[in-house]
């Protein structure tokens, strides 16, 4: 068994291993909200959270076995595109709110939210343009310019949602896809130098519950407000669990005084009632995951291939350790789901159809049985380094 297909099993076994976390977590944290006496399982939740969970291990399988190759065909890379620009335009009109942000569609038994089928479509238009445009990438206006306003309309509509956190999220995997595409890295720093200050100004200080949020993360102890609540609970639930936790359902800060808790705070749960063990095995199973993704890129037979494992890779890893950051007070808090075990239906079919993209990846890479000269992670980069050395050493002679 080649090498390929060892970091196949072990995807799928750090995936698996997640979801199983994640089905218990749910059934810990929505224990109790049935409205019956006790601390009775709602067995609503878990129906929709194993329906959820199967429709996307069917979708994983349905693009693994389709292959990574049809993922780089101009028509499923514009009908994806299509596809997201629709759902979030007709989330203003038809969108069901939520605490105050209307992020979702409702359809029934579900609620379909169109910035997670957004990823999806970033991971693959942006491996599209970055094998399209090849060496023409480190040219600004084509390779860079053309794309990033594609990004920001899409971006855009995302944010009229109340859903910076899906911006952020994207855009740091955006500009990660990027780097390993090979563009010079002196364009996002200088974009980012001339834009990040007054973006920060009208989307977050201008912004009261935004700024609540900055204010709450700077001092939550001596802060008023949902948010600094909201913090101060989830850090003393996590302080709770101490090293090895309070025990499985044992929760006390989920029965009335920690919010979300089996959404966007349910890693907080994790360390109160697994303790301080518990939260480090889930953070490295995320890590885990992060590194076999890239192992599977530095095996991808093509450029295209290599960035389609590196985007799927980035949104999983990113999200994750951004909800978690979250959870423990490290960074400002955003409304992000943790893969594969917050409870929500669109985030869990979202995770796995870029476990399916992984996965196709792999089994592309295993059927070659070789690597290509230009395969290794980062090889763009380090080519895309020498050859402006080159140029500029010619450029001085």
């Amino acid at each position: 068994m080649n090498s390929v297909r060892w970091l196949r099993i072990q995807l799928w076994v750090i995936v698996l291993a997640l979801c199983g976390v994640g089905m218990v977590m749910v059934a810990s944290t929505t224990a109790g909200m049935s409205g019956k006496s006790g601390l009775a399982l709602n067995y609503g939740y878990l129906v929709k959270q194993a329906l959820a969970l199967l429709v996307g291990l069917g979708a994983a399988a349905l693009v693994s076995w389709w292959g990574s190759e049809r993922l780089g065909k101009t028509w499923v890379v514009m009908l994806a595109i299509a596809i997201s620009v629709g759902l979030l335009l007709a989330v203003h009109v038809l969108g069901r709110e939520i605490n105050g942000a209307k992020r979702w569609i409702d359809l029934g038994p579900i609620n379909l939210q169109p910035a997670e089928l957004a990823k999806v479509a970033l991971v693959l238009a942006i491996s599209w343009h970055l094998t399209r445009v090849a060496e023409k990438v480190r040219v600004f206006w084509y390779g860079v310019l053309l794309p990033l306003v594609g990004f920001a309309i899409v971006a855009g509509l995302i944010y009229l949602t109340k859903d910076l956190g899906s911006v952020l999220v994207m855009t740091v995997v955006l500009a990660v896809m990027f780097f390993f595409g090979g563009a010079r890295w002196d364009y996002f720093v200088g974009m980012g130098l001339a834009f990040l200050p007054p973006l920060s100004y009208v989307t977050i200080y201008q912004v009261a519950y935004r700024r609540d949020r900055m204010l709450a993360f700077w001092d939550p102890w001596n802060s008023e407000g949902p948010a600094a609540y909201h913090l101060r609970q989830s850090l003393i639930t996590i302080g709770s669990g101490g090293l090895f936790g309070v025990g499985l359902g044992q929760s006390s800060a989920k029965m009335a005084f920690l919010p979300e808790k089996h959404t966007d705070f349910i890693y907080a749960v994790i360390c109160e009632e697994l303790g301080m063990v518990g939260g480090v095995l889930v953070a490295g199973a995320f890590l885990a995951l992060i590194v076999t993704g890239l192992m599977l890129a530095a095996n991808a037979k093509d450029r295209h291939q290599r960035l389609l494992a590196v985007g799927a890779t980035m949104v999983l890893g990113v999200q994750a350790f951004w909800n978690m950051l979250v959870v423990t007070g490290t960074v400002p808090t955003k409304g992000l789901t943790l893969p594969f075990i917050s409870y929500g239906g669109s985030s869990m079919v979202v995770c796995l159809v870029l476990i399916g993209v992984l996965d196709a990846v792999a089994r592309s890479s295993a059927r070659t049985g070789r690597r290509t000269s230009n395969s290794r992670i980062g090889a763009s980069v380090v080519g895309s380094a020498a050859w402006r050395l080159h140029a500029s050493m010619e450029a001085k002679a």
